[in-house]
Formats: structure tokens, sequence, C-alpha cells
């Protein structure tokens, strides 16, 4: 029961640990990124593990966890996912103009 609410927690809070890593392999430079292609993986990724963690979290109430923790990670998990899949967006347009 905890252990399906823990995967769900780390599946969910994983791109916000990992959106510092991503930007320093990205290159930040002065003006922009010197490797555009890194950040745009990174946010697919970060897309992935989102909607990976929304069933974890359905598995996790249906087990006995507490509903009110997972309710809080699926509302996370759906607004990074939205800003991860926004951001993706505009550095492609951006990698693309």
């Amino acid at each position: 029961m905890r252990k399906k609410l823990a995967i769900a927690w780390l599946l969910a809070l994983a791109p916000i640990v990992l959106f510092v890593p991503a930007l320093a392999l990205a290159g930040l430079g002065p003006c922009s990124f010197s490797h555009p292609q890194v950040m745009l993986a990174a946010f697919l990724l970060f897309v992935i593990l989102e909607i990976a963690a929304l069933p974890q979290f359905v598995r996790a109430v249906r087990a006995g966890a507490s509903a009110v923790l997972a309710m809080i990670g699926m509302g996370l998990a759906l607004f990074v996912a939205a800003f991860s899949a926004t951001f993706g967006y505009y550095f492609l347009a951006d990698y693309w103009a």
C-alpha cells in the first residue's frame, strides 16, 4: 500500500528533480541553449513520467492508500505534464525557427 504510493510520488516528482540537470546538459548559454535537443528529449521524458504516475496513483488508492494524497499527486502530475508539454512545444518551435 505505502510502496505503491511511494512509487507514484517518485514518478511524479522525478521531473522536478531532473529539470536542473537537464538544463546543465543542454548547455545553457548567455542567449540560448547549445544543445536544444537535450531539452526536447527531457521534456518528452517528463511527460512520459507523469503519464506513468497517474495509473500508479489509482493503483495505490485501490490498495488502500490515502485518497487525499493520491488526488494531490494526480493534480501535481497533470500540472507538471501540461507544463512540460507546453515548454516542450515552445522549445521545439524555437528550435525549428
